[in-house]
């Protein structure tokens, strides 16, 4: 089974775009390297090691004991790109995806 998810291109400078990600399996594993590739997509410019570490911390996407991150924690990461780019706090992004529970999330 393959997996294919979209987001919107949030540069500024450019018009939106469609970012895909296409993978094998939900199983699949991310390198730090396109974890921070794949942001870069999404925001339509270079993201410095420092902002995604931030961003990383702020909505709970850890790498595993092997260094890797999951789909999800890419899917997890393009939503919350593409609330900040229209206009939602961090705060805002936490509370509608986990709801009253925002304090109960993974971190």
């Amino acid at each position: 089974m393959s997996i294919s998810m979209r987001f919107v291109s949030v540069s500024e400078a450019s018009p939106s775009t469609a970012v895909e990600v296409l993978a094998q399996s939900d199983d699949e594993r991310v390198t730090p390297f396109q974890l921070r590739e794949f942001a870069a997509m999404v925001r339509g410019k270079p993201v410095i090691s420092e902002t995604l570490r931030t961003w990383r911390k702020r909505i709970g996407v850890q790498a595993d004991s092997e260094g890797f991150y999951t789909m999800d924690d890419l899917r997890l990461l393009g939503r919350y790109l593409e609330a900040l780019a229209a206009g939602r706090t961090t705060n805002q992004f936490l509370n509608q995806e986990y709801g009253d529970h925002a304090e109960d999330r993974p971190a």
